[in-house]
């Protein structure tokens, strides 16, 4: 038995030796490929192209998807300071008139954590994490079939992707590693 191209077939053994494509282990080129479920199978190289280019689209927009979560917690996080410094001038006009002197800010009532958890920014974050999370795991898959065009695909997939949304950062020193 060859281990560098162990073919697991299905669970039941009864598919056509005609219909297979070998796992193979190590890094290979090639177009029959077994990508991500068991109904995924690139027979022809018109069928593997197709697939290289939607793990291509699939990683840009992982980038993508980086960068709207960036975006949103900027936009959330200027909108309640507005609304923290707009609720503040409120309290200082009711509560001395135009001669009196600002009211400290923890005079503020703070959100409550449930408050802050139910919150709809912080909703919509958490379901585009949990999306991030997903495609991470699925390009993390791909790679694993280790076929050097897959590969390909899904780095020049989020090279591209950063090329053109990368630039958007919090601080030079950010990580890549964590969403």
């Amino acid at each position: 038995m060859d281990l560098m191209t162990m073919d697991h077939g299905d669970d039941h053994g009864t598919v056509a030796a005609a219909k297979t494509c070998p796992m193979i282990m190590v890094f290979h080129g090639g177009h029959c490929e077994r990508i991500l479920w068991r109904s995924w199978v690139a027979y022809t190289v018109t069928e593997f192209a197709f697939s290289c280019i939607a793990f291509f689209v699939m990683s840009f927009l992982y980038e993508l998807l980086k960068f709207l979560r960036v975006q949103l917690a900027r936009r959330d996080a200027r909108r309640e300071a507005e609304q923290l410094a707009a609720e503040q001038r409120r309290k200082n006009l009711n509560d001395c008139g135009a001669g009196c002197s600002e009211t400290p800010l923890a005079e503020i009532r703070d959100k409550t954590y449930w408050e802050r958890i139910f919150n709809m920014p912080h909703v919509i974050q958490s379901l585009l994490n949990f999306v991030q999370i997903i495609i991470s795991y699925l390009l993390m898959l791909v790679f694993m079939n280790f076929n050097y065009w897959l590969c390909l695909s899904v780095i020049l997939g989020l090279a591209f992707g950063y090329f053109f949304f990368g630039w958007v950062k919090k601080d030079p020193q950010d990580s890549d590693c964590c969403p």
